[in-house]
Formats: structure tokens, C-alpha cells, sequence
């Protein structure tokens, strides 16, 4: 009975330790099994919170890229808009107080951008840049070309009219007349030259050596208040010579200087001839309104200017004059200044000369030459005419008084073909039969009979 028993017992043990066993391994497996099921979730979690990112990340690149397209496309339109024409305003118009803006949005400074939309303004500036210095090259030479011609005839007709003031005595109506004649003519030769020099081109006369004094009555019988201007020869300054070569450019130079102080002051324009240490100065002061700082850096501005005037964008022809005196400081090596007070309230105008530009006056030769034509025009002999004096004291009244001086062969470097050939002095003042015979008696008083100055 008792095996039985202890059978039964044995199986039912080995049953209940294969049951536990087996729960034992199914609640280890459930573990395991809810344990991975843990981890599937939180990849499943962690791939879902990635994938957020990403496509996080994406939308900030697609915002991003459009505000970059929107930013290109803003600054696209400032270039076509705001740039390009500023540039063609300033360039091409030649707008004053116009400046080129930057770019729209700072942020794209240094990009590509950036260097692109600046070459791009770099090319038209080029392009109108050519195509004015095309223009003006073939503008200039028409100017100059038409120049050449008029000035030619202008000036044979005003040495027509000399021709018939030295053939008539002084102080009569026929001469009065021709001088009436001749100052309109003068004026147009001036106003060529002026056309001439800001195209490039030298003044188109050549003058012999002339004296301040003769420079100062030859500039102010080119303006027409010549009335107003004032000076007083003095022979330690006034008789002092300067070269030929650049008498005309001087003069001119002075023109311009009168003509500017005449026009804004009312009274009268005093003149004074002056000795410095590396030259002489011709100082002309008016009693106008005195220029304003703005307008003093303008005219040093334009003074110290010497290109060549740009034909496409002609500014007021009223404010040519100190161009054309930059463009001949720089071609003969003198100076002009405004920057000064005038002690009667205007502008002090200083117009220097050094010593290289001074001459030597007419040889002998060249003085018995002028004796030679003086004796054949009067009939008188040689030596008993005196030589003329070379200046004068301007006259108070009329015209100032021309006095012809032969011109010398030389001409200025840089002179075109077809530009006039050197002509006898316009300019020069002509002291007529009466101040002939007035010469002649001065020196028949102050030589006894038997005595020349030649002797």
C-alpha cells in the first residue's frame, strides 16, 4: 500500500514542480515581453519626437528660404528702382546734391549679392561714362572746328577796323565810329576764345610781349562796364613785361576776373599791379556782396579744375568764366585766387604771375622796326621820331585806346592744325596821328636841334 502511495506522492510532486516551473517561465516571459514592449514605445516615442524635429527644422528652412527670396527680390527692385536711376541722375543727367544709395538691406553687405548688384552699377557707370567721352570728343572737335572758322573772320574784320582807325585822325566820329565797331568785335572774339579753351583748345592768338599795363587795358575793353574799372599806371609796376606766349591766356583770365567782378557790385572795380617775391600779382577788387563759404570752395572747386569742359552736361553758362581760367592756370603756370576780402567789402581777386612767365620787351630791332612804319605813315624821318612810349594812364573817357604791337612768330605747343595762324595783336592799342604828333613834339622839346635819342 505504501508504494502506491509514494508513486502517486512522486508524480504529483514532479507535476506541481513542472507547473511552477512553467509559471516560473511564463511570468519570466511576460516580463520580458512587456519589458520590450516598453522599449518599442519609447523608440516608437523617440522616433515620433525626431521626426517632429526634422520636420521642425524643415519649416524654419522653408520660412527662411522664402524670407531670403523675398529679401533678393526687395533688394532686385531697390537695384531697379532706387539705384540704377540715382546713377543715371548723377551720371548721366549730371544731377547735382544726387548720391547712388547703398543697399536696401545691410544684412546682404559682403554677400554675393551684393558684389553682383555692384558690378552691375560698375558696367553702367562705365557704359555712360564712354558714351559721354564719345560724345564729348565728337562735340568738342565740332566746337573747335566751328571756332577756328569764326574766330578767323572775326578777326580779320577787326583788324580791317584797326587798319581804318590808324588811317583817320583822333577824336573824330569816323573813328569814334569804328571804335564803336570794334568793341562789339572784341567781345565776340573773347567769347569764342572762351568757347576754344573749355573745348580743349589754346586761345588762337598769338601776342607779342606786352606790358601789365597794356594787359590790364586790353582785358578791361573786352567787358562791357569798362567804365567801372579803374587803374592807374604806374611805370614801376604797369611797365613791367610778360612773354608773349602767355599774354593772351593772362588776359583772357583777367577778362574774366573783371567781367565777374562787374557783375555783382555796383560801383567802381579798382585795379592795382603789385610786386611779390616770386612774381607780380594783379589784384582787382569790387565793393559787392562778399562770397559765402559755399560759394568760395565752389569757385577754388572750379578754379583748381583743369579737365576739359564735358559737352553733355553744360552747366549755366553764366558760371563759365572760372573753368576757363582753371583750364589756363594749368596750360601756362599762373594762379588765380579768390579767397580774399576786398578791403571795400567784395571779393578780392588775385591773379599771379611768377618771374619764369615775365619778358624782355621788343628788341631794338624790333623798335626800329615800329619806328620804320611810324615814319613811313607820317613822312617823318627816323630819327627825329622818339620812341612811343609803352603804356599809358587809362583814359576816363570812351573806349580804352588800342595800340598795335607787331606780333612774334612763335606759337604755343599743343596748337591744332586749322587753328588761326598767329595774328598782329587786336588787343594792342593804337595811339593814332595825334599821339604821334604829340610824341614827336615831346621829343623835339626835350632834345635840342642836332640831338637824337639815337645818337
Amino acid at each position: 500500500m505504501i508504494e502506491p502511495l509514494v508513486t502517486t506522492a512522486t508524480l504529483l510532486g514532479g507535476g506541481l514542480a513542472a507547473t511552477a516551473a512553467g509559471l516560473v517561465a511564463q511570468t519570466r516571459a511576460k516580463r520580458t515581453a512587456v519589458a520590450r514592449a516598453g522599449e518599442l514605445a519609447d523608440r516608437v516615442h523617440a522616433a515620433e519626437r525626431a521626426a517632429d524635429a526634422r520636420a521642425g527644422a524643415l519649416n524654419r528652412r522653408v520660412r527662411a528660404a522664402e524670407q531670403q527670396a523675398a529679401a533678393l527680390a526687395a533688394e532686385i527692385r531697390h537695384l531697379a528702382r532706387v539705384r540704377l536711376p540715382a546713377l543715371v541722375d548723377t551720371a548721366a543727367r549730371g544731377h547735382r546734391g544726387v548720391t547712388v544709395p547703398g543697399l536696401a538691406d545691410e544684412a546682404l553687405k559682403g554677400t554675393p549679392v551684393d558684389e553682383q548688384h555692384q558690378a552691375v552699377l560698375d558696367l553702367c557707370s562705365e557704359a555712360i561714362g564712354l558714351t559721354r567721352e564719345t560724345i564729348g570728343l565728337a562735340a568738342r572737335s565740332t566746337v573747335r572746328d566751328l571756332v577756328d572758322e569764326a574766330q578767323t573772320y572775326l578777326v580779320r574784320c577787326q583788324m580791317a577796323v584797326i587798319d581804318e582807325m590808324d588811317k583817320v585822325p583822333e577824336a573824330t566820329a569816323f573813328q569814334q565810329g569804328l571804335m564803336n565797331v570794334d568793341h562789339p568785335l572784341t567781345r565776340s572774339v573773347h567769347t569764342l576764345q572762351r568757347l576754344r579753351i573749355l573745348a580743349g583748345s589754346w586761345p588762337g592768338l598769338q601776342r607779342a610781349d606786352c606790358t601789365f599795363a597794356e594787359i590790364v587795358e586790353s582785358a578791361r575793353g573786352r567787358i562791357d562796364p569798362y567804365l567801372r574799372v579803374h587803374y592807374t599806371h604806374e611805370p614801376s609796376t604797369g611797365g613791367v613785361w610778360v612773354e608773349g606766349r602767355v599774354v593772351e591766356p593772362v588776359t583772357i583770365a583777367l577778362t574774366e576776373l573783371l567781367s565777374n567782378a562787374t557783375s555783382y557790385s555796383d560801383g567802381k572795380v579798382l585795379v592795382e599791379v603789385q610786386q611779390t617775391q616770386t612774381g607780380w600779382c594783379v589784384l582787382v577788387d569790387d565793393s559787392g556782396l562778399n562770397m559765402s563759404p559755399q560759394q568760395r570752395a565752389q569757385a577754388e572747386r572750379l578754379l583748381s579744375k583743369h579737365t576739359v569742359l564735358d559737352v553733355t552736361s553744360v552747366p549755366d553758362t553764366l558760371s563759365l568764366g572760372f573753368p576757363v581760367i582753371g583750364r589756363l592756370t594749368a596750360a601756362y603756370d599762373f594762379r588765380v585766387d579768390v579767397s580774399s576780402t576786398s578791403p571795400y567789402g567784395g571779393v578780392r581777386a588775385v591773379l599771379h604771375v611768377p618771374r619764369e612767365l615775365l619778358g624782355a620787351g621788343p628788341t631794338q630791332e624790333e623798335q626800329a622796326a615800329e619806328r620804320q612804319t611810324a615814319r613811313s605813315a607820317m613822312g617823318v624821318p627816323v630819327r627825329d621820331l622818339p620812341a612811343a612810349p609803352q603804356t599809358r594812364p587809362e583814359s576816363g573817357r570812351g573806349l580804352p585806346q588800342r595800340r598795335r604791337h607787331r606780333s612774334r612768330p612763335a606759337a604755343p605747343a599743343g596748337g591744332r592744325t586749322g587753328a588761326p595762324a598767329p595774328q598782329e595783336d587786336p588787343e594792342a592799342f593804337s595811339e593814332g596821328f595825334a599821339g604821334l604828333a604829340a610824341a614827336i613834339r615831346d621829343g623835339e622839346d626835350q632834345h635840342p636841334e642836332g640831338e637824337h635819342p639815337d645818337d
